[in-house]
């Protein structure tokens, strides 16, 4: 039984994540329906779902919300906005304002638009720069795109890591809507001076295919070093399970930026759920996992919002840790107005033990432990798992988990049968309790990197216990 099977008990039906977790609930103590061997050499892995577990007993999955905190006065407030980090380790943050002066192209009655990036040299102090591309202009110096000339609706821009991209071409972007014809592709050197990369969009907006191509959001855009191609994630009205009429969102893939797959549909939403935006994007710790903060929306209360946590694994379905919202709209009036809770694209590594977030339209960040999105967690009752069949090439392990002073961790390595091998066993570990990021698990004094690369299994035991993740580099 896969654990999406009861995430509404009583409305099995509704359970329509590929692949979901259900938080609060207890792991299936059968083997899981993942088949074969795992490689996990240089990878790390994150404790979203059961994908690594055969076998488990008095374990729950915990989705952690993160720590609302105010943000720097710099921060700029905008919509659809977006965080790239430049090859120096700075970044910036690109905001769609609007001014009441301009008077040009107009799109859905909005005023006139422009695009604008505040920099920052850590991601947490924000300034504005003039980069004096519109002087004499009602727009201010850190304006980029502006004008009739250039679409600045819903600018999704991304730092392309392909190895094969040409110089000018490695801040990328796409943006368009309806009133355009579909979505056009943007090239730069810089981040700052954009050119189109053709004339033609290079996906047309199509009302009547498929469920409609709505594209008038942020078509979150990157290069997928697992998948070794472009990325899409588009807004469209149709499901994988044939829910017609939900904001949804599908994936398009493409090797050259330019030409583009047919959409991908997917099981994500909930049975009369909206989704806006997905804000998928490749985890920087783990790219072979895209994490996003997806918008719901609920129309029919005055069109207010909130933000549901998403994974995808190697682009393989969506997995929904949770049917709950994991940021909601709090005490502040003003965030339970019209589409008014959207999550900046793009995530911060504050320090080594933090994530940030921010907010679109206020000025607010979020803090999130590294890697602690889920976790494996255990109560009072001692937990215990048992991986699936594990392969790698050699290296070290480290564990990222919490426990409570009372509370403990202990760790053995098996063979594929599920036999400890001698000298790794729960006895040969001492009890771990305490708080570690990069915990490295010791055995009498040798560590995972001691035992020959090959295949393996990991049993667990913890106690008051979260678990976030584990690396094998």
């Amino acid at each position: 039984m896969k654990l999406y099977d009861f995430l509404i008990p009583g409305v099995v039906a509704a359970a329509v994540f590929s692949g979901s977790a259900a938080c609060g609930k207890d792991l299936p103590k059968g083997k899981n329906m993942s088949e074969g061997v795992y490689d996990v050499s240089g990878k790390r892995e994150l404790f979203i779902d059961d994908f690594l577990i055969e076998e488990s007993r008095a374990l729950n999955f915990k989705q952690h919300t993160p720590v609302e905190l105010p943000s720097d006065p710099g921060k700029p407030i905008g919509h659809y906005n977006a965080i790239v980090r430049k090859p120096d380790g700075s970044y910036f943050y690109y905001f769609r304002a609007e001014d009441s002066v301009y008077k040009g192209k107009k799109y859905n009655n909005h005023p006139g638009e422009y695009v604008g990036i505040a920099a920052s040299r850590d991601g947490v102090k924000w300034e504005a720069p003039d980069f004096k591309l519109f002087p004499g202009k009602p727009v201010p110096g850190n304006a980029v795109l502006y004008g009739e000339d250039v679409i600045t609706h819903n600018l999704a821009p991304f730092y392309d890591t392909n190895p094969v991209c040409k110089p000018e071409e490695r801040y990328k972007a796409v943006a368009g809507v309806r009133e355009t014809k579909g979505l056009f592709a943007y090239v730069s050197a810089d981040g700052i001076n954009w050119k189109l990369a053709q004339k033609e969009p290079v996906i047309n907006y199509e009302p009547k295919k498929n469920g409609g191509h709505m594209l008038d959001s942020l078509n979150v855009i990157f290069y997928s070093e697992t998948e070794k191609c472009y990325v899409m994630y588009i807004r469209v009205w149709k499901t994988a399970d044939k829910l017609k009429g939900l904001r949804s969102f599908a994936k398009v893939t493409s090797t050259d930026f330019i030409h583009w797959s047919e959409p991908e549909y997917l099981k994500v939403n909930r049975r009369g759920e909206h989704l806006y935006v997905s804000g998928l994007a490749p985890y920087a710790r783990a790219p072979h996992y895209y994490v996003g903060a997806a918008t719901r929306y609920f129309g029919n209360r005055g069109s207010a919002t909130d933000v549901a946590l998403i994974f995808s694994r190697a682009g393989k379905g969506i997995i929904r840790p949770s049917a709950e919202a994991w940021i909601r709209p709090g005490l502040d009036p003003e965030r339970w107005l019209n589409r008014m809770n959207y999550i900046t694209w793009g995530m911060i590594q504050e320090t080594p033990e933090t994530l940030l977030l921010y907010h679109n339209r206020k000025k607010l960040m979020y803090r999130l432990r590294t890697d602690g999105f889920v976790s494996l967690s255990a109560g009072l009752t001692t937990g215990t798992l048992l991986t699936r069949v594990l392969e790698r090439k050699g290296g070290n392990m480290e564990i990222n988990l919490s426990t409570s002073a009372g509370g403990g961790f202990r760790m053995e390595v098996c063979d594929e049968k599920g036999n400890a091998i001698p000298g790794w066993t729960f006895n040969d570990m001492k009890e771990f309790y305490g708080d570690r990021i990069s915990f490295v698990p010791e055995w009498k004094g040798k560590t995972f990197a001691d035992l020959p690369a090959g295949k393996f299994r990991l049993r667990i035991r913890m106690r008051e216990c979260d678990l976030y993740s584990i690396s094998f580099m």
